[in-house]
């Protein structure tokens, strides 16, 4: 009976904790967030990458969010739009920003999740692999000289040196991100199991060179916390024999790339979050919100993808061509005005198209108007204004400092896709020469009409009759060669035999090709 009345009290007293919520797992302070706000970076680092994550992230901060996490998906990109994005996360962002790789950052991914305060991983994410390269469109990538290599590396190596310090991690670990043929290892003290990095020469000093070569990756056990002992502390002869291997970092073949259960082990994440409801877990927050791309961000980026460039070129040299040959029909002057302002104003959105760089493509516009309307037949004006676009399309996607490295790929790339541009739309036009020469909407607009010579007979009804050798009219259009003429009250298509006629000139039939009237000046 009395251990009975024993449990009834046990169950008694246990009613209230049951009851009692159950309180959240242990969140470091400086990671605890009520609100968090995720960013999306996901393709190719570029410029459009860059406008788009200053945009979200001071929507972030004007809203109130106390923590943003970068949830980074990427190739890698551009090395001045990666550097520009980790000036703004640790100049601009909030104190608790956290870098969130799902499921690669490799390259400039890697740069912009060690700018972050600290690093998340997805199970079986990878990231690392950050070395800068030449990737030229139609030439895939090429490897860069050994000095253009160097200077290029400098900066990447002073960023890494900043991480290094700012999140304690060993410099030769995250180095080997970028620099091949740097060799490195993870040891153990076995007296109390504090673990570190070494390099070749610290084996020799511990007397382990036996055996880094038969060293073989840990078990596949997480270690949450860093190394136990810091890296910074020099290793002495009073260590030799202390030491022991546990696996190799980085054999020194191949630039390190590191898997999610090793950035684990290795100290350079702190975590694991498979979605976003365990991401919220992991900051104890309230709410978790995505700030994604918009759509007009999107389209900027396929604006200025080089594809769709070469595309827009060669239909804004087409369409200016058709108009310069046959003014008046409007259409082809909006065609060409359209791609030239999506040329331009998607540059500007993003700040590459500097103020004297659109001014030289407008100069260009207008010198080319003026050999249309002005001063036909000098070819000056003509050839100058196709110089200044030329050189104002190219300009406009170098950015603001042409001398850099990456700026001169850009110009590189830029000069490559303007040409390719103009090749096509050369080939367009030759094909549009043929295949547009009877269409109904040109040969309204130039008034031309469907004849027959003389010599086939009499004309169809309601068809006028080719003008015979010898008549004499007058030019309706300009001919630079070709264009129109007028005789009587009938206007045929008309070409010069070779030197320029301006409207109004009275010319002289002098040959018959199909259905175009051949014609010098009357008075030549």
């Amino acid at each position: 009976m009395r251990w009975m009345l024993q449990l009834l009290l046990a169950l008694v007293a246990a009613v209230p904790a049951l009851a009692e919520p159950q309180s959240p797992a242990s969140v470091p302070a400086a990671r605890k967030a009520e609100r968090v706000a995720i960013l999306p970076i996901t393709g190719a680092i570029d410029e459009v990458s860059l406008w788009s994550f200053e945009r979200r992230l001071e929507a972030a901060r004007a809203q109130g969010y106390d923590a943003v996490v970068l949830e980074i998906n990427t190739p890698g990109g551009r090395v001045d739009s990666m550097l520009d994005i980790c000036l703004r996360i640790k100049s601009d962002a909030p104190a608790n920003t956290v870098a969130w790789i799902r499921p690669k950052a490799f390259s400039a991914g890697t740069f912009i999740a060690l700018a972050c305060r600290e690093i998340v991983v997805a199970p079986g994410s990878v990231f690392g692999d950050a070395a800068p390269i030449a990737a030229i469109p139609g030439l895939g990538v090429q490897p860069l000289p050994a000095a253009e290599r160097a200077k290029q590396e400098s900066p990447l190596l002073d960023e890494l040196d900043a991480a290094a310090i700012r999140r304690g991690d060993d410099p030769r670990l995250l180095h080997a991100f970028v620099a091949v043929e740097k060799e490195l290892w993870l040891v153990e003290r076995t007296s109390d199991g504090a673990r570190r990095f070494a390099d070749r020469a610290d084996l020799a000093l511990l007397g382990l060179e036996a055996t880094a070569t038969t060293a073989r990756a840990a078990a596949k056990t997480t270690v949450a916390s860093r190394p136990a002992l810091p890296s910074e502390l020099p290793l002495t002869e009073a260590d030799r024999g202390a030491w022991q291997v546990v696996e190799t970092v980085d054999d020194g073949s191949r630039l390190l790339v590191v898997q999610s259960d090793e950035a684990l082990r290795w100290g350079l994440a702190s975590a694991e979050a498979r979605d976003d409801e365990a991401l919220r877990a992991l900051f104890g927050a309230d709410s978790v919100v995505r700030f994604s791309e918009s759509w007009t961000e999107g389209a900027v980026r396929f604006l200025v993808s080089w594809p769709i460039r070469i595309l827009l070129i060669a239909t804004f040299v087409i369409a200016l061509i058709i108009e310069s040959l046959h003014p008046g029909v409007g259409i082809p002057a909006a065609v060409a005005g359209g791609a030239l302002l999506l040329l331009i104003g998607a540059p500007a959105i993003l700040g590459l198209a500097q103020w004297w760089e659109v001014l030289l493509v407008l100069v260009g516009v207008g010198l080319i108007g003026a050999e249309v309307l002005i001063l036909p037949g000098t070819g000056f004006a003509g050839i100058a204004g196709a110089l200044c676009i030329l050189v104002g399309l190219v300009a406009s996607f170098t950015g603001s400092d042409p001398t850099s490295a990456a700026a001169r790929s850009t110009l590189l790339t830029s000069a490559i896709t303007t040409v390719a541009g103009l090749v096509l739309g050369g080939i367009g036009l030759w094909f549009a020469s043929r295949w547009l020469k009877d269409a109904p909407m040109l040969r309204a607009a130039v008034l031309s009409a469907e004849i027959r010579a003389a010599t086939d007979g009499p004309p169809a009804r309601g068809m006028p009759a080719m003008p015979i050798e010898g008549a004499t009219g007058t030019a309706d259009s300009d001919l630079r060669p070709s264009g129109r003429a007028r005789f009587g009250d009938d206007v045929f298509d008309a070409q010069s035999t070779g030197d320029y006629i301006p409207r109004g000139a009275v010319v002289k039939v002098v040959a018959r090709s199909g259905s175009t009237v051949v014609v010098e000046r009357a008075d030549a």
